[in-house]
């Protein structure tokens, strides 16, 4: 992407609408990069620029982060060493923290962290509030990452059942290796089990699957991988529900989870997981 010139001065800028215009100057001068593009080049530089929040920078209606401004700049082409963009926006938000409430400052950064991480909505009943038979209506690519999970998998037999009769379809699990001696031993103290009963779970819940698979339908693959778990997640399209793991032995319905989509930095990390996952796994 080619330099802006000089002449666009983020310093002029005296309110967050003025300080966008500015923004939008550089991405112009530099060849109107399309969103997609700014967002791959982020990738590339380890710099998060979701398509949606950097859109939400461009318009204007509230000052955006500090990283996703020098980010975006950066990205067309503004060099690292120009900090009147530093400069401008440490003013403005300066202003904006006088001129809003405490709270409402607070509110204002959650709305921005939900927008820039995508999540949806954040529960705490993991089996019973979500709207997972939304989530399975039209899913094509279904990937499942937990220990054994036969509670979840037996509540939404039915609907598994319908997501493996889909042609063009894709379903992947990603067990704990039940031939892993320490990752049994880890996992059947977490679940207060034996190490016995954690591989007849883990066994079980692997049939199960492997029972779905159906001439013309969907393709099924089963993976085992050794390691701890430290969250199960799963990825219905371009939406993953997280599920948290408690520390205490005594199972309980109340788990923290987070739902998200594409675009956003929590799908984004939900799906460089599942890529390293894969990478470690073999199949079962």
């Amino acid at each position: 992407m080619t330099s802006p010139t000089d002449d666009i001065d983020p310093l002029d800028a005296t309110d967050v609408a003025e300080f966008a215009e500015c923004l939008r100057a550089v991405r112009l001068r530099a060849g109107n990069p399309s969103y997609r593009t700014l967002q791959q080049w982020g990738a590339r530089n380890k710099i998060a620029l979701p398509r949606s929040t950097v859109q939400d920078a461009l318009a204007g209606r509230r000052l955006p982060r500090k990283a996703l401004v020098l980010g975006l700049v950066r990205a067309c082409g503004i060099p690292t060493s120009d900090r009147r963009w530093e400069i401008a926006w440490t003013r403005l938000a300066d202003q904006t923290s006088k001129s809003t409430p405490p709270r409402t400052q607070i509110q204002q950064s959650l709305t921005r962290d939900f927008a820039t991480a995508g999540l949806l909505r954040i529960g705490s009943t993991y089996l019973g509030e979500l709207e997972w038979k939304q989530l399975f209506a039209e899913v094509t690519e279904l990937d499942i990452v937990v220990a054994y999970g036969q509670t979840w998998r037996n509540m939404h037999a039915r609907e598994l059942a319908q997501v493996a009769a889909r042609p063009n379809s894709r379903i992947r699990v990603f067990l704990a290796d039940p031939e892993d001696e320490l990752t049994v031993a880890v996992l059947a103290d977490r679940f207060d089990a034996t190490p016995d009963e954690l591989r007849s779970r883990i066994t079980a819940t692997r049939s199960a699957y492997e029972t779905l698979r159906q001439l013309n339908g969907a393709q099924i693959e089963v993976y085992y991988r050794p390691g701890d778990r430290l969250f199960s997640f799963y990825r219905f399209d371009d939406i993953a529900v997280v599920g948290l793991y408690s520390h205490s032995r005594a199972r309980g319905a109340a788990v923290p989870v987070f739902v998200c989509a594409r675009p956003g930095e929590l799908y984004e990390f939900i799906q460089d997981e599942l890529a390293v996952i894969l990478d470690q796994s073999r199949l079962a």
